[in-house]
């Protein structure tokens, strides 16, 4: 019998649903509890069954036809983003991100810092990021693997980083014009990254007055924007509702520069509410990917279980994990000072990669750069490493197989990715591989240095098992490469 957990949507209209307080996010057990409910369903099947049991961002708003879109093969190839939230809230490190503007009663009962807008809203009128340099943040990516990154061109806050036409909230009004959109674009085409933009529908500066900044909506009272409870009969704005067609002017005009202005993008990511339909977008950018809605983008591990991407991936959808590198949850995706010591390290990076393309998707991971501009250090130092291990083991992580059936959770509970007649399998704490129902190997090797392994092979059972010896072994991924015989279509 298959036993399921409904997920909360917080009573979120359907325009809404896009974002979540991220404090909330982590109190709230995602894994979805059934019985590997991929089996002896078709991805029609499987689908519905998503869609009424799994959390919506696991869900996906179509199936791509990826013969059908040429130009997006780029996406599932490389793999690897770098999501930079960057912008007010990183100059205020103690808010712990935008949506500490936004009151919960959860929030006051654990005694969590909420901050008056007020006092965000004036970081803009000191804010001076004299050591803004994507240039260096890009070339380490790069080299360590990232193929496209994705920067918070405006968050909830509303703060736009380029000097916009459109409203009053942006650089060209507190940072002498400055573009910061333009400096990252310029980077990313330099270090050859494909170039995206996360945007913010809802905007909270604006008419932030008659805002209700409690979040979710409570039936009883509103809460202003300076934290106060308030009567329902002022009729205060909702959260992740727009205040009117002004804003949504501003909204779409600011979208349309974002894709007139900065030649070639390759990725739109929208937040909180869709600021622009996907028709309107294509006269000004034919190719640009339009990630969030159109595929499944779960955020973390609560969401983001193994057994949920298995069944968003037999589902025949897209997706890509967003994640922050941390080791103990917060709700930052902005930097605070936590970020400098609460981090992964390299070996958790490329493990959780290789988590993600084994079960068919994209590590989206947020690396968030300090106020000022620098990016933390230890992101070069995490660069570095990754850079070392893409030398020997990147076929193991680009270019592979993502379309159902994936041997991880089926075949084996080693995290493996697939390429035609290869299984590359990352071996558990205790280096042990065991993958059922495959045909006798040709060779297993270890990826790193070609070496030959040891291996077990039981015909009658069709089972593999490798022992990887403890010499053999780094602080990193230590990927086993298996090499089958070739079948003919």
């Amino acid at each position: 019998m298959i036993v399921c957990v409904l997920l909360p949507l917080y009573g979120m209209s359907q325009e809404a649903k896009l974002a979540e307080d991220p404090y909330e996010v982590n109190k709230i057990d995602y894994q979805q509890e059934a019985d590997q409910p991929w089996i002896n369903r078709s991805p029609e099947e499987l689908r519905l069954w998503a869609k009424e049991n799994l959390h919506h961002k696991l869900t996906a708003k179509k199936v791509i036809d990826a013969g059908a879109h040429p130009e997006w093969d780029w996406f599932r190839e490389v793999g690897l983003g770098l999501f930079i939230h960057w912008g007010l809230p990183s100059a205020n490190p103690g808010s712990g991100d935008a949506w500490s503007i936004i009151w919960s009663e959860k929030k006051e009962k654990a005694n969590r810092y909420m901050e008056p807008a007020e006092k965000m809203f004036a970081v803009a009128e000191t804010w001076n990021p004299n050591k803004y340099n994507p240039d260096k943040w890009l070339e380490a990516a790069k080299r360590a693997g990232f193929g496209y990154s994705v920067l918070t061109t405006r968050h909830h806050d509303g703060y736009a980083l380029w000097p916009s036409e459109y409203g009053g909230w942006d650089t060209g009004e507190y940072m002498d014009g400055r573009d910061l959109v333009k400096e990252y674009v310029d980077a990313s085409r330099k270090h050859k990254m494909r170039v995206g933009f996360y945007y913010s529908g809802p905007n909270w500066h604006s008419d932030y007055k008659k805002r209700d900044f409690g979040f979710p909506e409570n039936e009883g009272y509103s809460v202003n924007y300076k934290h106060e409870k308030v009567d329902k009969d002022l009729n205060l704005i909702p959260t992740m509702r727009s205040a009117g067609p002004d804003e949504d002017r501003e909204s779409k005009g600011q979208v349309r520069e974002l894709m007139s202005n900065y030649g070639s993008i390759d990725v739109i990511w929208w937040d909180g509410r869709v600021a622009m339909k996907e028709e309107e977008l294509r006269p000004m950018q034919p190719k640009v990917f339009v990630a969030r809605g159109n595929i499944a983008t779960p955020e973390g591990k609560h969401q983001a279980t193994s057994e949920n991407l298995k069944v968003t991936n037999e589902s025949g959808w897209w997706w890509e994990q967003c994640r922050k590198a941390e080791n103990t949850a917060t709700p930052n995706w902005h930097y605070g000072v936590e970020s400098e010591n609460n981090h992964w390290g390299t070996n958790t990076l490329l493990t959780e990669l290789i988590r993600c393309r084994a079960l068919g998707g994209n590590l989206l991971v947020n690396i968030p750069p300090r106020g000022n501009g620098e990016m933390m250090d230890w992101f070069y130092e995490v660069c570095e490493e990754m850079e070392g291990w893409m030398k020997h083991s990147q076929e193991a992580v680009y270019g592979v197989n993502l379309d159902a059936p994936l041997p991880t959770l089926d075949q084996t509970t080693n995290y493996t990715t697939k390429k035609d007649n290869v299984f590359y399998t990352l071996p558990t704490i205790k280096n042990m591989i065991a993958i059922k129902e495959i045909d006798a190997p040709i060779s297993i090797t270890l990826l790193r240095t070609g070496e030959n392994l040891k291996y077990t092979y039981l015909e009658q059972e069709r089972t593999i098992s490798v022992k990887v010896p403890e010499a053999l072994t780094t602080d990193l991924p230590d990927i086993v490469k298996i090499v089958f015989e070739k079948k003919n279509d």
